[in-house]
């Protein structure tokens, strides 16, 4: 809900702006360089991959958005124009009918989305078993309002180890420009399901072995960080953000191995002083990119390219060490197969 403030009080914006359901999933989606779909950060609050739209299921009826959050967990969202009448039944037959598939079953029965097992693996920790791939499901509905009832079956549910989350969004058009607020209503998540990732600083871990995204494919760019001792994160690039979480959630002695897309493997370097961690004002010296990614931690390049068409390629990484490339900024790679990486990409750039 929008408000102007108008002698010194609140006035509510009116408008007839009410866009469909199809027009808000739109809205919701985004592409990365390499065409993988996600929902959007901005709404959901955390990384989801795309697994499908409007998906077709046996009673003859299609699921608005079906995504896998970070930990595999398969996640159900329902969108409804205005108030999310009936979608409580919708939701439920969805569930009863999609929590079938799990692990490789998953894989094989969405077998025709092109590439969805690489996607899926390069989107997970390669460390995460396959089978552990929708073991558990969640449900997300987002519309403008929600009434008790929908709310109660939702405490209901989650009682019952089903996440369920309620989005509102609030449309509003002025003077030919659109805006939309989305706000969480209702967040319910079993403490026995993985939804959010706890990364509190004393909560202990062995030191492990990472994928990091460079963010840009340019040699400029990463000979800077290179000559810099730097990885970088993008994202908002403003306090708290999702960059500052990836990196701040680093520890001493994590091994990092340097990710450019189209190049794949480009190098590796060891996290020394995770304290040194810092978010640049906008042209600062560091500032390579005029206002993107701002957020960088300090790091010790141990062998590195040159330039980036000297990198192991996404594909020998996964054929030869079967190491999944990336789709996230950060994804924890097996110690086994990374330690093999990491020796690869010594023996090719000499060093270490």
């Amino acid at each position: 809900m929008l408000f102007e403030i108008k002698n010194q009080k609140l006035r509510r914006v009116n408008s007839d702006w009410n866009p469909y359901e199809l027009e808000i999933e739109k809205y919701i989606i985004e592409t990365d360089q390499e065409g993988n779909e996600f929902l959007s950060r901005y709404v959901f609050g955390e990384d989801l991959l795309l697994i499908s739209n409007q998906v077709k299921t046996g009673l003859k009826k299609r699921v608005d958005i079906l995504a896998l959050d970070r930990f595999g967990n398969g996640v159900i969202v329902e969108l409804k124009r205005d108030r999310a009448l009936g979608a409580e039944t919708q939701v439920l037959q969805y569930l009863a009918e999609l929590s079938k598939f799990k692990g490789t079953n998953f894989i094989k029965h969405f077998s025709n989305i092109p590439n969805l097992e690489e996607k899926i693996r390069g989107f997970l920790d390669n460390s995460m078993n396959v089978d552990d791939i929708n073991k558990n499901m969640r449900i997300i509905l987002i519309a403008r309002r929600f009434d008790n009832a929908l709310l109660a079956m939702g405490e209901w549910l989650s009682n019952r180890n089903i996440p369920f989350k309620c989005i509102s969004y609030s449309p509003v058009e002025l003077e030919n420009r659109r805006f939309i607020s989305f706000s969480v209503v209702f967040d319910r998540a079993p403490e026995t399901i993985s939804i959010y990732p706890l990364t509190f600083n004393f909560i202990a871990r062995d030191p492990g072995i990472f994928w990091h995204n460079i963010a840009y494919e340019d040699n400029d760019w990463w000979k800077f960080l290179v000559r810099r001792g730097q990885i970088p994160a993008c994202f908002e690039n403003s306090p708290g953000d999702e960059g500052e979480r990836i990196l701040k959630s680093y520890i001493k002695g994590d091994k990092i191995v340097a990710y450019a897309s189209g190049y794949g493997a480009i190098g590796w370097g060891l996290i020394e002083d995770p304290n040194s961690y810092r978010l640049l004002k906008p042209g600062d010296k560091d500032d390579k990119l005029d206002g993107e990614c701002l957020h960088r931690l300090n790091i010790k390049w141990m062998a590195t390219a040159n330039t980036l068409d000297e990198g192991i390629s996404a594909r020998d990484v996964r054929e030869k060490f079967g190491i999944f490339h990336p789709l996230r900024t950060s994804v924890a790679i097996d110690r086994t197969k990374g330690e093999k990486l990491i020796e690869a990409l010594n023996k090719r750039f000499c060093k270490g």
